[in-house]
């Protein structure tokens, strides 16, 4: 046994090992001025079989240092695995560097590239001569409405500091959406021949009415160390405040354009539409589910800005939605946001089954003009469903007597005695018209007790139906689901149903919307809020109708125990 369980963990972990990790690579900063350090962060959504090999990176880029760290969430009985590295690096040279892609175990990352500029020079001409200031950043700064602008502050100092308290970006009017943009970035570069310290934060911002937008001027007090010995300073040091203040920023908002009026608002850099199953190649059979994942991602959007990819019901198919899942990845390029909607199909009649196609118009905010990503309309076929009939032994009824038992064999005579002969003959002829009474009688009785509740099927039956209430108000729908299962197929042998929607036409119209419910809960995964109660008070009162009228017809359900 213990070997046993040792072997499926094994067997666990090989599985669990061989699904491929999502690498995902990205800068802290872009574009950086060369002298200046930034970080690449590489992050990998599963845990991987070996550490991965930075030195092709060494070829444009000189790394400064490293770290690893890992993360480990258990939510709802789900494991999630997350790693990551990341790597202070400087450029080599200038222009558009390539990030090749890293081997990391058995995947790759994606190969990205980083802008890297010449030395960058102050507005101020007096710059270089300043201990300290700030710089704000705004791009673009002619955008449409609830598109994404990338707002950055930087903090220059060339001093040692004991503090700092900065002010959060303000507007001219609040109808702004701001989102921080990850933690503060820090490094060094040079200015007008003179070393700084920056401290680099980014904000994605979404305006939300069009016009003019004025990002108000960022204020920071500093608080700087100053030398002044004396009797009752014997550390001789004080701190002294100094307030910075940036410019402001003026944006020109455009509004919706006229050829999107009436559409879904989708402003983005790109947008991508996928579609995955949960098995492959995918095998649709009647009555057994199959999950489609269908997943939106856009660079530029909030996951809630983008809209739904429900499915609706078709004459050939159910469809069962999961609860979307929202996801948005913020990085110094701005905010990626990704939409999952999970959707089990349940096809409800062998043959073929169209799926629609899936269509999301939006708007390229680099071109300027509208875009549609689609997933065709695909047509799949569909196999009868499959049922596993149970093999139970079914009581058998007692046989009646036969003739040859009933009768009495007849005592060999002697055929001189003929008195004994006629009184056996009229004896024998009672006793075969009593038998024959009776056993008219007793057929009589049972084809009445099997109209009524056709006692061929209740042995184990009853027995399951049992098990089906138990499950209903213990509100559990994978208990109810399989009892069902259970039950139906053992009452209905020869024609055994091969799925919950089966048992549901069968056994009536309200039933049947129960079962329905019952589907949405094992399809939907939203099993904490399924009640049984109202399943099994429409399977108790079919049976007790049933039980009352004894009607010829074959009895959907049995009667229940009193």
């Amino acid at each position: 046994m213990v070997s046993r369980i040792i072997s499926l963990l094994f067997l666990a972990l090989m599985t669990a090992s061989a699904v491929a990790a999502n690498i995902s690579v990205q800068v802290d900063r872009d574009p950086v001025a060369i002298n200046e350090s930034f970080k690449i962060i590489f992050e990998s959504d599963e845990s991987v079989s070996d550490n991965p090999d930075f030195s092709v990176l060494e070829q444009d880029f000189e790394i400064l240092s490293r770290n690893q760290s890992s993360n480990i969430q258990i939510i709802n009985g789900s494991i999630s695995r997350q790693s990551r590295w990341t790597l202070f690096v400087m450029a080599k040279r200038t222009g558009k560097l390539n990030i090749p892609s890293i081997v990391i175990g058995s995947d790759n990352s994606p190969a990205i590239t980083v802008t890297i500029n010449e030395q960058a020079k102050s507005n101020e001409p007096a710059a270089e001569n300043r201990e300290m200031f700030i710089e704000v950043e705004a791009k673009p700064t002619n955008v449409y409405v609830q598109s994404q602008i990338l707002y950055t502050i930087r903090f220059y100092r060339a001093v040692n500091i004991n503090g700092a308290n900065m002010s959060e970006p303000s507007f001219n009017n609040g109808d702004v959406v701001m989102e921080k943009l990850g933690d503060d970035s820090n490094y060094e570069t040079q200015r007008d021949g003179r070393r700084y310290i920056v401290i680099e934060r980014n904000y994605a911002l979404f305006p939300q009415q069009s016009g003019t937008l004025t990002i108000q001027a960022i204020s920071m007090d500093v608080q700087v160390p100053v030398v002044a010995r004396g009797v009752f300073d014997p550390f001789g040091q004080n701190n002294t405040t100094r307030r910075l203040k940036s410019n402001d920023i003026t944006l020109d908002i455009k509004p919706i354009p006229t050829s999107m009026q009436g559409i879904t608002w989708l402003p983005a850099s790109d947008l991508k539409l996928t579609e995955s199953w949960s098995q492959q190649p995918e095998e649709f059979r009647v009555g057994e589910p199959i999950t489609r994942t269908l997943t939106i991602k856009a660079e530029g959007l909030t996951a809630a800005q983008l809209p739904s990819l429900a499915m609706s019901d078709s004459g050939s198919f159910k469809a069962y939605p999961d609860q979307p899942r929202l996801n948005d990845k913020r990085g110094s390029r701005g905010i990626s946001g990704t939409r999952q909607e999970k959707v089990a199909i349940i096809p409800t009649q062998a043959g073929e089954l169209t799926l629609p196609s899936v269509n999301i118009t939006w708007w390229n905010v680099t071109t300027n003009r509208l875009e549609t990503a689609t997933l065709p309309s695909r047509s799949i076929q569909v196999l009868p469903g499959t049922a596993t009939i149970q093999t139970t032994p079914v009581p058998v009824a007692p046989q009646p007597t036969t003739l040859e038992q009933a009768v009495t064999p007849a005592t060999t005579m002697n055929e001189q005695n003929g008195l004994k002969i006629s009184l056996i003959i009229f004896l024998a002829l009672g006793w075969l018209i009593t038998a024959i009474v009776w056993l008219i009688s007793s057929r009589n009785k049972t084809g009445q007790q099997s109209d009524a509740i056709k006692p061929q099927k209740t042995g184990l039956p009853r027995a399951n139906l049992k098990r089906v209430k138990t499950a209903c108000l213990e509100n559990n729908p994978e208990k109810t689901g399989a009892e069902l299962i259970n039950w139906a197929r053992i009452y209905w042998p020869d024609n055994p149903p091969a799925n919950l929607g089966e048992i549901g036409k069968r056994m009536g119209e309200t039933i049947q919307i129960q079962i329905e419910q019952l589907n949405k809960a094992l399809y939907g995964h939203d099993t904490r809020s399924w009640q049984g109660a109202a399943l099994w008070r429409e399977i108790s009162k079919a049976a007790k109708t049933k039980s009352k009228t004894k009607s010829k017809d074959q009895s959907l359900l049995l009667p229940l125990y009193p």
